[in-house]
């Protein structure tokens, strides 16, 4: 490659390349083009590419590049782009890369960059688009943004992206003289102080605003008017005043508004709903506030208005001027019935309205379903009636959450049929009854069964075996719905890598009883297996099947009526971490098989009828008696003591076989000196013959004397071992 010292142009970007830049390719003195991005190349950015002095455009992001960026890079003076994005690149940024005048792009994001932003570059009045995000940069941005808006000819940064590093104090209101400035991404750090009308003052051209993830605080006068018209604009998690912000109308291009946890109190003004719906607004969060009165009538593909104070009824009739993707409505003070508007968004992905008012049964959709519904969450409301009878067309769910209602009847049997993708099933804290179905084993994707606190009788059917996500250990993987709507502020910048991290991801969550405690999984909810039928009227034996759900984490069958053994092989279940078959009545000895699960943190056998000595060993030595209480047959620690155990004898029977051993074992001693002595004596008077029989007979009565002190010695020892553990 070194030899091609004529080359100008060089594109090896999309392939399989490994190995590293050879050293040799700082010949190539005459290279202006070199793009070496999507590859697997590794190692560090050699020092020599500082030769290639003609270079303009050099590109080698997405590969595996370490070590720092090489102070060489600023002999590069005639660089207009430069693209390092999405390596494992560290150190800080080289204070030289001050002298790259002509650069107008520069990505290093998705790095591990350290230190503080050198403050050379804010020399570069060339630069348009800058892109740090994602690494570890720390220190203050005030100092940067003042020398780019020190610029002779005025800034000519367009895209200005810091979110996801370290940054932390307040930001300059030199921001507002940035008057090119059209996306600007300031998320994720730990800035604060105030940011006023001055900080937006001169920039007209912004379409992209996201301050989000900082302690930033919002003073702004009621009568300011934004001079920009944004189509996205995110403020969540920073300090906006309680009141709604009237400016938002102003913002007739607004596609997505994100105002999460920024302490806004009353009712959403009445322009509001028109506003969504004449706008077209595709992502709307207002999560997490003090808001109350009724709900929009307008909705957006993306719409969050859970973590809130609304009431009333929900809208009959909805507006919306597209697809309904996600619509999140949980944990406010909704009531009423739920309208069946939700039939007609057969493009609905995600539905929640957990923990609201809401009451009557759920209506049937006759001909009209969500069919492509991923998570449904009506759990903890006043819901009735059989089981939903409009899911039954929903072949898509994967998360479904029908706990803490009222629903009764059956569970039926086309629930494993129709849902080949479910993976979380939680119908607990209702009034189900009959037998579980046996084609609940058709669900062969489920990772969380959650049948607990109803009124189900029969016996646990063995295709639970079935369940194929239990039998291994799970991944953590993010479970994210709807992808689309990502995409759509993606429109405003002309390329789309560059805003793919501008709209929040929807991760799902489940609500899980184990160990004790209930907690809602949402980070490591890929990750989860359990089973939970807890507290219903369900008899006959713990299938042994059960054991081959090696990948299971939590299992709950307490309080039935369950009988039988506990199976033997419940050992090979190794990633158990809690275990309870309390107030049941199982019957038999605990298996020893127990002392091999080492990540079991809880367990409850309590109030069976198990009987025997309780295994010792791994975790079962951590467990006090409040794990066994309940079980007469049981004993051995943390128990009383067997009965036939020879640590139960009486303390002076004890005392007296103590006193025995030790008399017993002087005796030894004495007669072994005297013997060994005046045998050492006689032998000096004996003839050879009688020497060598003697010794013989030394030999063998010092052998009969070694064992005889290891038994006893052995003996002791074993004893004053039980002697401490039973303390």
């Amino acid at each position: 490659m070194g030899n091609l010292i004529y080359l100008e142009y060089l594109d090896l970007s999309d392939n399989s390349i490994t190995g590293g830049i050879p050293l040799s390719m700082g010949n190539l003195i005459r290279l202006e083009y070199l793009y070496l991005y999507d590859n697997n190349i590794i190692g560090e950015i050699p020092s020599s590419i500082g030769n290639l002095t003609s270079l303009t455009h050099l590109d080698v992001s997405s590969n595996k590049f370490y070590g720092c960026i090489p102070s060489a890079l600023g002999n590069l003076v005639n660089l207009e782009e430069l693209h390092l994005f999405d390596n494992n690149i560290s150190c800080q940024i080289p204070e030289n890369i001050g002298r790259l005048h002509n650069l107008s792009d520069f990505d290093a994001s998705m790095n591990n960059l350290t230190g503080q932003i050198p403050l050379s570059l804010g020399d570069l009045c060339n630069l348009e688009y800058l892109d740090l995000s994602e690494n570890n940069i720390g220190g203050e941005i005030t100092n940067l943004l003042d020398d780019f808006s020190k610029c002779s000819q005025g800034s000519k940064l367009q895209y200005f992206v810091m979110s996801d590093n370290m940054f932390t104090r307040s930001i300059s209101s030199s921001l507002g003289q940035l008057t090119q400035l059209e996306f600007l991404n300031i998320s994720f750090n730990s800035l604060q102080g105030n940011m006023t009308d001055a900080h937006f003052s001169q920039l007209a051209n912004l379409t992209s605003l996201d301050i989000s993830y900082n302690s930033l605080n919002l003073i702004l006068s009621d009568d300011w008017l934004p001079p920009f018209h944004a189509n996205l604009i995110d403020m969540s998690y920073c300090h906006l005043g309680t009141r709604f912000p009237s400016w938002i109308q102003t913002q007739t291009t607004l596609r997505h508004l994100s105002l999460s946890r920024v302490e806004l109190y009353g009712n959403i003004p009445s322009w509001f709903s028109d506003f969504i719906f004449n706008n077209s607004v595709i992502y709307l969060d207002l999560s997490s506030n003090n808001l109350n009165g009724q709900i929009p009538s307008s909705l957006s593909v993306f719409m969050d208005l859970s973590n809130n104070f609304f009431e009333g009824t929900i809208p009959l009739n909805y507006r919306y001027s597209g697809e309904v993707h996600i619509l999140l409505l949980s944990n406010n003070h909704i009531n009423g019935c739920l309208p069946a508007f939700f039939c007609k968004l057969t493009m609905l992905r995600v539905l929640h309205l957990s923990n609201n008012y809401l009451s009557g049964e759920v209506p049937n959709c006759n001909d009209l379903y969500p069919i492509s519904l991923n998570s449904l969450h009506i759990n903890n409301n006043k819901l009735s009636g059989p089981f939903p009878s409009a899911l039954r067309h929903c072949d898509e769910l994967v998360t479904l959450d029908l706990g803490g209602n009222k629903f009764f009847g059956e569970i039926p049997n086309w629930v494993g049929r129709s849902f080949p993708s479910l993976k979380f099933l939680r119908l607990s804290s209702n009034s189900f009854d009959h037998v579980i179905p046996a084609s609940i084993g058709s669900l062969t994707s489920l990772q969380v069964l959650d049948l607990s606190f109803n009124n189900l009788i029969g016996s646990i059917p063995s295709s639970i075996s079935n369940f194929s996500s239990m039998v291994v250990k799970q991944n953590y993987t993010d479970l994210l719905y709807v992808r689309s709507y990502h995409q759509a502020p993606c429109a405003f910048v002309n390329q789309l890598y560059r805003c793919a991290g501008v709209v929040n991801s929807f991760k799902d969550n489940i609500i899980i009883n184990a160990k004790g405690s209930t907690n809602d999984y949402t980070n490591a909810l890929s990750a989860v297996a359990s089973i939970d039928l807890s507290n219903n009227n369900l008899f006959g034996e713990i299938p042994k099947e059960i054991t081959k759900l090696h990948g299971l984490y939590f299992l709950n069958l307490s309080n039935n009526h369950l009988t039988g053994r506990i199976p033997e092989n419940i050992g090979v279940m190794k990633e158990l971490e809690s275990l309870d078959l309390s107030m049941n009545n199982l019957m038999g000895g605990i298996p020893f098989s127990l002392s091999d699960l080492y990540f079991l943190g809880s367990l409850n056998l309590s109030y069976n009828n198990l009987s025997g000595k309780i295994p010792t060993g791994g975790q079962l030595s951590t467990f006090n008696d409040s794990t066994y209480v309940g079980n007469k047959g049981l004993c051995g620690a943390p128990l009383p003591e067997c009965p036939n155990d020879e640590a139960n004898h009486s303390p002076y029977q004890a005392e007296d076989d103590d006193k025995l051993e030790r008399v017993l074992d002087y005796a030894i001693i004495v007669i072994g000196f005297i013997v060994g002595f005046w045998t050492y004596l006689g032998v000096i008077f004996i003839k050879k013959t009688a020497r060598i029989t003697l010794f013989r007979m030394v030999d063998n009565m010092y052998d009969w004397m070694y064992v005889h002190l290891s038994l006893k010695f052995t003996k002791l020892k074993l004893k004053w071992q039980e002697k401490s553990l039973s303390t």
